[in-house]
């Protein structure tokens, strides 16, 4: 099988006959510069630096199946938080870093982005925080066109070398991004004393932002979204929030996103294991689940067998201070543990800047 036959067996849910059939993805954005010998400024700054990047890592570690497609240039836009660049803000091979901090003083905000549209909203918030300011919303389409550029030329990058790209596109659902702009302290008071504002917020804007969403999809023909949904795990909310806060609406948003032809790719940072169970209420094989080590990705597997796909979740600190030995024995037990079907072997998020090249070609390794 070739990598693009690898993800749709995944995709299936059917049982492999052999680890072969099984595809591996370690996820890496800034890693790759780390691992290609080429420095954190360059490819922060040239997203053809990143493919060369891309391109030295293969050749040490072999190739992966699947890989990111958004440059770390992109990536740090898209997450809409102020961010501190390497060669500008921080040393040349020093990882990037996002600064959260509360972006508005009390719950007024909310009326104010009910009453003028979360894209106008948001996009003067965007405006705000780039380094300089921008200062006409035109700048803001013209970046998303870049964007979209680079993208495409990653894409086609890792097509040409079959690879699959983990996503063609990404979202983040508007609670979530609420939560970022605010900040976590200031919004977890905010979903005790007014949710309801919060929750008015969501239900009227995000199935517009979702048809956006899928009209640019199917401009593009994208299948793949990724969603970063970073903060509705139980390490942020508690179960019941989640229950009756976020689920009304993200479970909308992927299946109405699923029945416009796209698999949802969610990116489930922190722990999970409360709300996975919601997963099975989804169509069958709508959802790609991405798990980093905070959920238990064994009763995570068991729940959502032969219902959705997962992956994951090699340990970042493994990768970083542990040995081949210990990584090919870890991997090894996810792998037999999803040999039923619809897993992917994986990092537990991205592989760390700090990873060992040895380790992380020992995950590779275990698939031969």
């Amino acid at each position: 099988m070739n990598s693009f036959e690898k993800y749709e067996k995944m995709l299936s849910l059917e049982p492999y006959k052999d680890r072969s059939e099984m595809p591996v993805f370690p996820m890496m954005v800034a890693t790759y510069g780390a691992l290609g010998g080429v420095s954190q400024k360059e490819i922060c700054s040239d997203p053809d630096k990143w493919i060369l990047a891309i391109e030295n890592t293969i050749a040490k570690i072999g190739k992966p199946d699947v890989s990111m497609a958004m440059c770390p240039l992109d990536t740090t836009f898209v997450m809409g938080l102020p961010v501190r660049l390497p060669g500008r803000d921080l040393g040349d091979n020093d990882l990037y870093q996002f600064v959260e901090s509360p972006y508005f003083d009390d719950t007024s905000e909310y009326d104010k982005i009910m009453g003028m549209s979360w894209e106008y909203w948001y996009g003067g918030y965007l405006m705000s925080i780039q380094n300089p300011p921008f200062t006409n919303p035109q700048q803001i389409g013209e970046r998303y066109g870049i964007l979209g550029a680079n993208l495409g030329k990653t894409i086609g990058y890792l097509i040409s070398k079959g690879i699959v790209p983990c996503f063609e596109s990404a979202t983040g659902p508007i609670f979530d991004t609420l939560s970022m702009i605010r900040g976590m302290a200031d919004f977890t008071y905010d979903l005790c004393d007014e949710p309801e504002k919060i929750v008015a917020i969501m239900e009227k804007y995000q199935p517009i932002e979702d048809e956006k969403t899928i009209g640019m999809m199917k401009a593009t023909g994208g299948r793949k979204l990724g969603i970063f949904a970073m903060r509705s795990s139980a390490t942020f909310i508690s179960p019941t929030m989640f229950e009756e806060l976020v689920w009304p609406t993200l479970k909308a948003s992927i299946i109405r996103y699923h029945q416009a032809g796209l698999v949802s790719v969610l990116h489930a940072d922190a722990n999970w294991l409360p709300m996975v169970k919601y997963f099975t209420e989804l169509p069958k094989g709508c959802l790609h689940l991405e798990l980093d080590g905070d959920t238990d990705i064994e009763q995570a597997y068991d729940t959502l067998r032969g219902w959705q796909s997962i992956r994951g979740d090699v340990p970042a600190t493994m990768l970083a201070y542990g040995t081949p030995d210990e990584v090919a024995a870890y991997s090894e037990k996810l792998v037999q543990m999803g040999m039923k079907g619809g897993f992917m072997l994986s990092s537990g998020c991205e592989v760390p800047l700090n990873a060992k090249l040895e380790n992380v070609k020992a995950m590779m390794d275990v698939m031969k």
